[in-house]
């Protein structure tokens, strides 16, 4: 009886102490939440990711550019690369269709697409054929036969 009455209280104090820990975990998180908000902007923690329109690309272009941007390009007020960006293929506000993928500015189908075969950028090698002097991409793979 007496090694059943330890193990329940061993069991309770390791529960209460994971909850203890678990609740001062979480108000240290708030703590710094709450600093970095206040140091970085006055309007709250939540809105802390939206950019001030100063810092669009709208009036400063130069932004895009800049080392950790999304892109050297700007569209819409936002950094893009528009050799990659699935809604900017090419130029502002070409969007790629289902089932193709930006790939240097172009849309593409990377099963089909005998210069991009699987991945951007990879290309079938030729084969000797009257018929076709490229290699053939199909599901993505090219076909060495």
């Amino acid at each position: 009886m007496d090694t059943k009455v330890q193990t329940i209280l061993f069991m309770v104090s390791a529960t209460l102490l994971i909850l203890v820990l678990a609740v001062n975990a979480e108000d240290h998180l708030d703590t710094y939440a709450n600093a970095v908000s206040s140091r970085a902007s006055p309007r709250g923690r939540f809105l802390l990711n939206v950019t001030p329109a100063r810092n669009t690309c709208k009036y400063n272009k130069s932004i895009c550019r800049q080392a950790g941007s999304a892109g050297p390009d700007c569209c819409d007020e936002v950094c893009v690369d528009k050799s990659t960006d699935f809604n900017n293929c090419g130029s502002c506000g070409h969007d790629c269709h289902f089932g193709k993928t930006c790939c240097d500015g172009d849309c593409v189908d990377l099963q089909k697409d005998e210069d991009n075969c699987g991945r951007c950028g990879l290309k079938c090698p030729r084969r000797i054929s009257t018929h076709n002097l490229h290699g053939r991409c199909e599901n993505g793979l090219c076909d060495y036969n």
